[in-house]
């Protein structure tokens, strides 16, 4: 927009606007009219706001104190290509191929700020993937990435809008990823609590696998 035609523009607005000022406070009833359909939209607005993330919320899980939240458990089929399972509570399981050295979880977190934040809402997680990782940083770059994705996709999905418009009410945070090696055999309790993502070893090859990558 050109320098001119910024000024008209502005000039056009701002005399309108003056204008409809003087009118409503001549004619009060026009005033009282235009607050009234304002109170009524705003009142639509944040009416479908409250509906969107109570949408959004059935695909998030109350966090609470150390719960296991999904069990992994790896078998070798070559090498660096692994069977992964990812079995939740609720009796959903998944199992895929995923290549690499590691395996790793991501999760998101849902938090609450403003009037709900003192309502003392509980924030909501979701794990979002399980995938493959090379302990290589040069395969990690290079070589194909393969992952289980634990969750279905959201529409209309309120964190990303909040990651991008950083909305009112809430927090849209990246929950920690957790991530432990791969075992033939090995089983592993993913924990979670206020604090983040715990892998906790649960069988003898899943024990052997950390002692082995920690040495």
């Amino acid at each position: 927009m050109s320098h001119s035609l910024a000024i008209i523009v502005l000039a056009a607005s701002g005399a309108t606007l003056v204008i409809a000022g003087i009118l409503f406070f001549r004619q009060p009833h026009l005033f009282v009219t235009w607050l009234k359909g304002m109170a009524v939209f705003c009142s639509i607005l944040a009416g479908l706001y409250a509906l969107v993330i109570a949408v959004n919320l059935t695909n998030y899980q109350e966090m609470g104190g150390m719960q296991t939240i999904a069990t992994i458990t790896t078998k070798r089929q070559a090498e660096q290509i692994w069977e992964v399972s990812l079995d939740r509570p609720n009796g959903v399981s998944v199992a895929r191929t995923l290549q690499g050295d590691q395996w790793q979880i991501d999760s998101r977190i849902l938090r609450f700020s403003g009037p709900l934040q003192w309502l003392d809402f509980t924030p909501g997680y979701r794990l979002e993937r399980l995938r493959g990782r090379y302990t290589s940083l040069e395969q990690e770059w290079s070589s194909p990435k393969t992952a289980i994705a634990s969750s279905s996709a959201i529409w209309p999905d309120i964190w990303k809008w909040d990651q991008q418009f950083n909305l009112p009410f809430i927090e849209a945070v990246d929950g920690n990823s957790t991530f432990m090696p791969m075992r033939d055999g090995a089983v592993f309790d993913v924990k979670v609590s206020f604090s983040g993502l715990v892998a906790v070893p649960v069988n003898e090859q899943a024990r052997a696998a950390v002692q082995f990558w920690n040495q």
